[in-house]
């Protein structure tokens, strides 16, 4: 999908090292939301593992959105079934979205979760779900204006 400025396409194995780079960046705003989102000390070369085998599967997604040739946003994910004991559902699951701050508010992040949708379609999916964190006021107005709802509330108790 070409745009105005930039451009989205399905991500490949090459683009996992500019989409972990990217995702330390979205793990830095975690972790400012709430610390337990703190990353391992391995966790770019972690990510650039895994998100080069999600690129090769074809239960799970990668889009990259670039300008000029340099990545500045991703998403990622899978399918993934609902649980048994309600009505069968397919989800396509979004485990990280990210667009570089100095290309926010451009239609990036409208545009990569588009790609998600049609993605989810093509494969029968029932729709796209995803979490955000609860301090990320930004983003959760970002998925409500998408037409996102709110379904469930993720809570925690940590020890220690």
């Amino acid at each position: 999908m070409e745009t105005e400025g930039f451009t989205i396409r399905p991500g490949r194995k090459e683009d996992a090292a500019e989409a972990a780079r990217l995702w330390m960046q979205s793990a830095e705003e975690h972790t400012a939301h709430d610390p337990v989102y703190a990353t391992a000390p391995d966790a770019e070369k972690a990510m650039r593992r895994f998100l080069a085998d999600l690129a090769r599967n074809s239960y799970a997604f990668v889009f990259v959105a670039t300008v000029e040739d340099q990545t500045v946003g991703f998403v990622s994910g899978e399918l993934r079934e609902g649980s048994p004991t309600f009505m069968p559902k397919t989800w396509a699951s979004v485990d990280d979205v990210f667009v570089d701050p100095g290309h926010r508010n451009g239609g990036i992040g409208r545009a990569l979760i588009a790609s998600v949708e049609g993605w989810a379609r093509q494969k029968g999916a029932n729709g796209v779900s995803l979490q955000v964190a609860a301090a990320n006021a930004r983003g959760r107005k970002f998925y409500e204006d998408l037409g996102f709802r709110e379904v469930s509330v993720y809570e925690l108790l940590e020890f220690g």
